[in-house]
């Protein structure tokens, strides 16, 4: 299904075919025909990469066209800003919501698009925001999190009174991951649409003993150093990919980015010119620190860092120059930075009243869908390490 035939805005379909992306993915073109740009609720089941944002990025300018305004919701802040600069340039205006939840922020409502936390949208509601009434169209991102036992309430609560509040609003929801699809879908009022295709083969296999198991066949990874999961790092890198390495702590992302980088031993003017920036900007030991990563070639990311911090790292990746990152689970909830090779290192993690639990099969699944850049890898490997 071609781009330029379907009723988006020409200056939406002239950006798209700047950008190289004048044809549908088979998973999108099955939501043009399930009604995405007539109105209807949609649940959007599809795996990682294959173009959920696109779709609803279409949606929302056809809604705006028509006069329309658009709530996209997200989990977290930093999925927030980055979707805040991936709708911005094209023609409308962005606002984004993630702070003080005691203000009515009026002025947002100013923009054809909010981008924000469901806990800030439940506290506009709160607060009786007036622009919450001329939404026309909800996006909720990574709703799988519906079920999340800290988090799901505010969301199942915020879709409720959103839907009561504006009767006649369409209901867009994405996930790469949910367990009972058709049971949400239904209390959404929403056509189902699934999907396994990806653009990028994956193969998910197990590491033990130097050697990858893969269903049908192995690989061994030669001993480089006295750590395994430095040696996948340094094979993947040593064939001109990159890395995403899972941990189960902010301290074990920043201990393996350590390690990473003494490993590599990448240095060139690119990556100086990265560790300057986020030199300059450190106000702690922990900026630092991950200047001093970030200057051989490999970063941590997780929620601590600062927003600039955060956004150097991620550049830097995008661009090839950072060729491993070690990060805790919030870098696979929606940021766009897939790899060659997805390492989950720690599939233990600790909960207060549980001790150490294995992590849910659904966070294996966003870990592993960052696997494969599209156009650029030819196989996307997610490897699980096992201890014995």
């Amino acid at each position: 299904m071609e781009i330029a035939d379907l009723p988006i805005p020409p200056d939406l379909a002239a950006i798209y075919a700047e950008r190289g992306i004048t044809e549908l993915y088979p998973p999108q073109a099955d939501c043009i025909k399930a009604g995405l740009l007539s109105g209807k609720n949609l649940l959007i089941a599809i795996p990682t990469a294959s173009g959920k944002t696109l779709v609803a990025e279409m949606a929302m300018h056809n809604q705006i066209r028509r006069g329309g305004k658009c709530l996209y919701i997200v989990p977290l802040r930093a999925l927030a800003s980055e979707k805040l600069e991936e709708f911005s340039g094209k023609g409308l205006r962005i606002g984004i919501a993630t702070g003080d939840f005691d203000r009515r922020d009026d002025y947002l409502g100013r923009n054809d698009i909010i981008v924000a936390t469901s806990e800030k949208v439940d506290s506009l509601m709160r607060n009786r925001t007036p622009w919450l009434s001329e939404i026309t169209l909800l996006v909720l991102d990574e709703v799988h999190l519906i079920d999340d036992p800290s988090r799901g309430a505010t969301i199942e609560m915020v879709i409720a009174k959103l839907r009561h509040k504006n009767p006649t609003m369409q209901i867009i929801a994405l996930s790469a991951t949910i367990g009972n699809p058709g049971v949400l879908a239904g209390w959404l009022d929403a056509e189902l649409v699934t999907s396994e295709w990806r653009p990028v083969d994956l193969r998910e296999g197990v590491f033990y003993h130097d050697s990858i198991q893969f269903a049908g066949s192995s690989r061994d990874v030669g001993r480089r150093s006295k750590y395994e999961d430095l040696d996948l790092v340094l094979d993947t890198v040593g064939e001109g990919g990159q890395c995403l390495v899972f941990v189960s702590s902010r301290r074990n992302a920043e201990a393996f980015a350590k390690r990473a980088a003494s490993g590599l031993k990448l240095a060139n003017p690119a990556l100086a010119g990265y560790a300057d920036r986020i030199r300059s900007n450190a106000g702690t030991d922990m900026g630092k620190t991950l200047a001093a990563c970030v200057a051989q070639g490999a970063a941590f990311h997780h929620a601590g860092l600062a927003r600039e911090e955060r956004r150097i790292v991620e550049a830097g990746f995008r661009e090839g120059e950072i060729r491993v990152i070690a990060s805790t689970p919030t870098l696979a909830a929606g940021l766009n930075l897939p790899a060659r090779r997805v390492i989950v290192r720690d599939y233990l993690r600790f909960n207060a009243g549980e001790g150490m639990v294995p992590i849910p099969v659904r966070e294996y699944r966003q870990m592993a869908g960052r696997a494969g850049r599209p156009h650029l890898d030819p196989y996307g490997e997610a490897i699980l390490i096992a201890k014995s």
